[in-house]
């Protein structure tokens, strides 16, 4: 076996947040848009995993115009089972072709990277203090 044709640039656990917020995306949209498990991407944002090179060209793709809904529709559509809401069926959100919000995101802002400094945000207090300038 021939060794890999190509090697590619790592991007870092800062330069990672530094463009989720850039794109005013929580971690856990981030994890969800791209079917993630969140424990993984929290170890990529504490720097304690490397992150994909999948990832600085999903973070890139995610700029085009009208991209985030199409990714979040495309992902919509891959919901088989929400196990919060498993009244809803098989497929819920094939039908509504919308992503459906956590009950609670988080602040992926954890200075030390031990979770112990989490805040824990409802969608809405994301979104005011993204708009409040309270991410940078």
């Amino acid at each position: 076996m021939s060794p890999p044709r190509f090697t590619h640039k790592r991007i870092t656990a800062s330069d990672f947040k530094a463009e989720l917020d850039r794109q005013n995306l929580s971690l856990p949209a981030f994890t969800r848009i791209w079917c993630q498990n969140l424990s993984k991407t929290k170890r990529w944002a504490n720097g304690q995993e490397d992150i994909p090179t999948w990832v600085p060209i999903a973070l890139t793709l995610m700029t085009l115009p009208d991209a985030m809904r199409t990714a979040r529709t495309a992902a919509a559509a891959m919901i088989e089972r929400d196990t919060l809401n498993p009244h809803l069926g098989a497929f819920p959100y094939q039908r509504v072709r919308e992503m459906p919000l956590d009950e609670v995101e988080i602040d992926a802002d954890d200075p030390k990277g031990d979770g112990e400094n989490i805040e824990w945000l409802t969608p809405e207090q994301h979104r005011a203090k993204h708009d409040r300038g309270g991410y940078g």
